[in-house]
């Protein structure tokens, strides 16, 4: 079992669109995967026209507790989703508060690793609880940032948080890759962003960008994965390149 953290300390980046999308295009591969939804938001389960619940915040508030009984289906073979709710938030309150160990997330996921090719965690761009717990149980992280000028701050600042917890929790996953997303070679911004993520990460980390699309946006709206919205668009081919970079770095 591999587990991928999808993280970045800026919103707005296309965290949770790359989540699912990643999600379901390794469960085509034939993967079985499991999406966990660790952003308050709930995100993953709207995007899969799945119900949000309060399933993150079971599992993180009583991790004794049996974690099947909170992971739901999709309708979708092979890809399985452990989703949340605005109670994550809580749920990160009480890890906080109780300052539970950074192995928290990591100790809940070893139950299923014989059930799961894939795990992917789908986080929020917050410090002091949840994110830091996701990165460490990860074997793999990947970032993605808007090609914008304002991401770059985030970008650095999620570089720093997994040095930090490589050097003082002894984390030995590693980086998947950086993602462009929102780019649009037609505007300076995305290409002088572009030119400055290869300057930084070079070809070995800087992953193929994901191109501005509306339809990514509808998808969300609808419920579907972008295989299910529109197989045949540039954006599923994006991301199907994309997952096959996650099987081949993992």
């Amino acid at each position: 079992m591999k587990i991928l953290a999808v993280t970045n300390q800026k919103g707005g980046v296309a965290k949770t669109t790359t989540a699912v999308n990643v999600a379901h295009a390794l469960a085509l591969a034939e993967r079985r995967v499991l999406l966990v939804d660790l952003d308050p938001q709930g995100q993953c389960a709207t995007a899969l026209a799945v119900n949000p619940e309060p399933c993150v915040f079971r599992v993180l508030i009583t991790p004794t507790d049996d974690i099947h009984q909170w992971i739901r289906q999709t309708r979708r073979e092979r890809l399985e989703i452990l989703p949340g709710d605005r109670t994550t938030a809580t749920a990160q309150t009480v890890i906080a508060a109780e300052n539970r160990p950074i192995t928290a997330i990591y100790e809940i996921l070893t139950f299923l690793s014989k059930e799961y090719d894939y795990i992917i965690l789908d986080t929020a761009p917050s410090v002091g609880g949840i994110q830091e717990r996701a990165i460490y149980a990860a074997n793999i992280v990947l970032v993605p940032t808007a090609t914008e000028y304002l991401s770059m701050d985030g970008l650095a600042q999620t570089m720093e948080l997994l040095q930090r917890i490589r050097k003082d929790a002894h984390w030995s996953g590693g980086l998947a890759g950086v993602l462009p997303t929102f780019y649009d070679e037609l505007t300076d911004e995305s290409k002088k962003s572009m030119e400055q993520l290869k300057a930084t990460f070079g070809d070995d980390y800087l992953l193929h960008p994901i191109h501005r699309a509306t339809v990514l946006r509808e998808c969300a709206a609808e419920g579907k994965t972008i295989f299910e919205k529109s197989p045949s668009s540039r954006s599923s081919q994006e991301y199907t390149a994309l997952a096959r970079e996650v099987l081949r770095r993992s």
